[in-house]
């Protein structure tokens, strides 16, 4: 029997569904937020976000090079003059890297940072998105990755969160900019993201790579399979079709031996008639003999009469 019960959060009850071996945990919460609600959670993120990421970036020694080189900037409104209160934009900025001359003119070579970028949508669910740093020639093949999806604004109150999107900036500052040295673990971090989150590569939103390689496996064993089954299929068809082709030559050989068979009977019972045949002519031959015989004699005629 289910029994329930309801456990107190800081904002709404959350019904628990409780049975006698586990617990089920169904969170109605989220169905009776409003968009005005989520809305307002990200307006709170908005107004905290300077502090939050200052406090991050001081608090992670590995910032320090960049931010001797770039400068870490956070926007709430975008950097785009600050007037969008569904963006907020933290981002390592810009650095002139090598200078080109052209006769009497020159051109400075520069590189951009990486960007974490929150983006609140219609609907007030937040999307996270990474871009990597680079330079006019020099860019990873993704122009972003796609961290979180339509999260509910409510997580960005929570700093456990924030710093682990900040780690994932971070490593991805450390792995595309030119002087970056990402450490194995942050390379382990890209690696875990380019394969299980999505990609942006030539303008298009592409899928999970993850998701593409579950489904070419599933494809392949199911192909491999397939083609296993049919020439078990086909092979139990010629080895029946062998089968019968071989019983139906031993029923023609049977049918050869019957035949053969019922000749030599036949042989044999001429055989005997020539036998019999013979036989008689033996007798008629010597009864034809005593008769010659008897006739030759005088007084012959008279004992054949007589006998």
């Amino acid at each position: 029997m289910f029994g329930m019960i309801l456990m107190k959060s800081p904002t709404h009850l959350v019904p628990i569904l409780k049975c006698n071996s586990w617990d089920v945990k169904i969170v109605l919460g989220n169905m009776n937020r409003t968009r005005l609600d989520r809305k307002n959670d990200f307006d709170e993120f908005y107004k905290s976000a300077i502090i939050t990421f200052t406090e991050f970036r001081d608090s992670d020694k590995s910032a320090e090079k960049f931010q001797r080189v770039y400068m870490l900037c956070v926007c709430p409104g975008s950097r785009a003059g600050g007037q969008d209160n569904r963006v907020v934009e933290v981002f390592w900025g810009s650095r002139p890297f090598e200078s080109i001359t052209h006769g009497r003119s020159w051109t400075a070579l520069t590189e951009y940072g990486a960007t974490l970028l929150f983006h609140r949508d219609d609907s007030g669910y937040v999307i996270i998105s990474l871009y990597p740093a680079g330079t006019d020639n020099r860019k990873p093949i993704e122009s972003n990755i796609t961290l979180h999806i339509w999260i509910d604004p409510k997580k960005l109150k929570d700093k456990v969160f924030l710093k682990k999107c900040w780690n994932y900036f971070m490593a991805y500052m450390e792995y595309t900019s030119l002087d970056g040295n990402p450490t194995l673990i942050e390379r382990l971090k890209i690696s875990y993201l380019r394969t299980f989150k999505h990609l942006t590569i030539d303008k298009t939103w592409r899928p999970i790579k993850f998701i593409d390689y579950i489904k070419d496996v599933v494809k392949f064993a199911f192909t491999v399979g397939l083609s296993g089954f049919i020439i078990y299929l086909l092979t139990i068809y010629s080895s029946q079709k062998n089968e019968n082709k071989i019983k139906e030559q031993i029923n023609n050989e049977q049918k050869k031996i019957i035949y053969i068979e019922t000749k030599v009977d036949s042989i044999q019972n001429i055989q005997t008639g020539l036998n019999i045949l013979s036989k008689k002519t033996d007798s008629l031959e010597a009864t034809t003999k005593e008769v010659l015989r008897r006739v030759s004699r005088p007084g012959s005629y008279s004992e054949i009469v007589k006998t």
